[in-house]
């Protein structure tokens, strides 16, 4: 067990030493722990002080000797792996430290081009800080900036940039405590621009614009550019129709398998004809497309992409009937223009009219156009679809989990947060409510059978017997080897009681039933009542 007096804390210097060596010249000694433990020893004497006439001035008391002193020892940093970080490191250095870091973790090119535009905002507020020297209010008042000037969402991600680099600091040693970790974004900002993401599409609305790209004779004009809106200069030619248009830019299959698959718009230009299975009717998303800085669209397969699951996606039968038809009009293009071996991307679902990768941004520009001639809101995107499959998957009753591996997310709650749609009324609801306070049922065929004064438990037994299936089914007590001819009036089996009552005071008869439920003569019934089915 170590005894005496506990060792000082890392980086912390102790009582400093002064020793005067000539009048007015002083040396002053300090001790300090570096990070890796060991006690440093640091010596500076007086520095050199000159008045307005340039004669040296003496340092009487060592203070300025004092001040060299603890000044060196906050830069004492022991070599923790690299030994480049230390808390006198700056933000702008601690951040390409951390984009290199980024680099080794094979994060996205997109997601390290977005992350540039970000460092380039706090590199201008604070860049040029110490580590030390940065504080929680600092990083407050950064993001109450960021937000107000250029919206919430770029806030949010600034803070995402910020914690992650800071985290970084405290894992390889120069910092202990995360500033930005305890820093409160302001709430209520006006967003900036288009938020919200991608609309939710209505089933009827998703069959529109299914059947549009097909068949819709709306003229489909071209936007015009920024210069001939500057202009004023009119659009003279006479635009095509939306079918026309979706036909010559090949964009109707495309919206049909959106709607099949809720893959991202990178998933299905990234498609190759490998990743169909047509005998088992599925779908294995294998690779994806990018947009890397100096390379361009490259499309890139990783096993652990989490904007790329490998899972495996059953195919609907329309889906797998475009398909088909896609694959011989390909076969059939190739007989026709033949593609450049040296830049063909061979195997592709949907290749641009060079046989190459096609751009994602120019499916965008494409589908905004016929967006504009549809009459759609400025918030149905391509993505809309995925958001479509989620909840069309949710309204048929199937779980979070299935809707999540026919997305390929990890996480189902990701699916229920952000991908299913709310706020739409739920007729079972107020069934179930109903039923609960009056006891009838808000169906159509129960509307009927509550008329003729029958109860919800004699309804149910009306519907899973054999009286609405025409399936035999033995009353309790029978015995299943005595001879049909032996077996009770199927009506007497089949019917519950208060069915039969209802039915026959409908009918204006009566029977023995009436009497203290004593088993009574059936009266034939001329008029037959048929409840509509369910």
């Amino acid at each position: 067990m170590r005894r005496g007096r506990p060792p000082r804390p890392i980086g912390v210097p102790g009582k400093p030493m002064l020793t005067e060596l000539t009048p007015g010249h002083w040396k002053a000694r300090v001790c300090v722990r570096d990070p890796s433990g060991r006690r440093r020893e640091v010596t500076r004497t007086s520095t050199l002080k000159l008045d307005s006439r340039g004669h040296p001035v003496p340092d009487r008391t060592g203070q300025r000797a004092l001040d060299a002193v603890l000044a060196a020892a906050i830069t004492i940093t022991a070599d923790l792996g690299d030994g480049e970080l230390s808390a006198t490191t700056t933000v702008a250095r601690l951040w390409a430290r951390y984009r290199e870091y980024l680099v080794t973790q094979d994060r996205a090119p997109s997601t390290i081009t977005r992350y540039d535009h970000v460092a380039k905002l706090f590199e201008t507020a604070f860049g040029g800080r110490q580590l030390m020297e940065v504080t929680t209010s600092a990083i407050e008042g950064f993001l109450t900036e960021v937000g107000h000037t250029r919206g919430p969402s770029n806030m949010r991600t600034a803070r995402t940039v910020l914690s992650g680099m800071f985290r970084y600091a405290v894992r390889t040693g120069p910092l202990q405590v995360n500033p930005v970790r305890e820093a409160q974004t302001p709430k209520n900002i006006e967003p900036k621009g288009h938020t919200g993401g991608a609309a939710n599409l209505t089933i009827d609305e998703l069959r529109f614009i299914l059947s549009a790209v097909r068949t819709s004779q709306a003229p489909c004009p071209r936007t015009p550019s920024k210069a001939e809106r500057e202009r004023g200069t009119p659009v003279t030619s006479d635009p095509p129709t939306v079918a026309v248009y979706c036909e010559r830019t090949d964009l109707a299959d495309m919206m049909a398998l959106y709607a099949a698959t809720g893959l991202r718009r990178s998933q299905m230009l990234g498609l190759v004809w490998t990743d169909i299975d047509v005998n088992a009717q599925t779908l294995r998303p294998t690779g994806k497309l990018v947009r890397i800085p100096g390379k361009g669209l490259i499309r890139v397969a990783k096993t652990d992409d989490p904007k790329n699951h490998t899972g495996t996606i059953a195919l609907p039968e329309f889906a797998m009937e475009i398909l088909e038809r896609r694959k011989a009009a390909l076969a059939a293009r190739r007989l026709t223009s033949p593609p450049d071996p040296e830049i063909e991307e061979p195997g592709l679902v949907f290749p641009s009219t060079s046989w190459t990768l096609r751009d994602p941004q120019n499916v965008g520009h494409s589908w905004q156009r016929v967006r504009v001639a549809l009459g759609l809101a400025d918030t149905v995107t391509p993505h809309s679809f995925r958001h479509a499959v989620a909840t069309i998957l949710d309204d048929a009753g199937l779980s979070a989990r299935v809707t999540a591996d026919v997305l390929g997310h990890a996480d189902p709650a990701m699916t229920q947060r952000f991908y299913m749609a709310r706020g739409h009324p739920h007729r079972v609801a107020a069934d179930v409510l109903n039923r609960a306070v009056t006891g009838r049922s808000q169906t159509a065929s129960a509307s009927g059978m509550v008329r003729l004064g029958i109860s919800a438990t004699a309804r149910r037994k009306l519907r899973s017997s054999a009286f609405s299936t025409g399936k035999p089914r033995l009353q309790r007590g029978c015995d299943a080897r005595r001879p049909s001819s032996a077996l009770p009036d199927r009506d007497d089996v089949f019917e519950p009681r208060q069915v039969k009552r209802g039915r026959q005071r409908a009918a204006g008869t009566r029977t023995d039933l009436d009497n203290c439920g004593a088993k009574g003569t059936r009266t034939p019934d001329p008029h037959r009542l048929r409840f509509e089915s369910d």
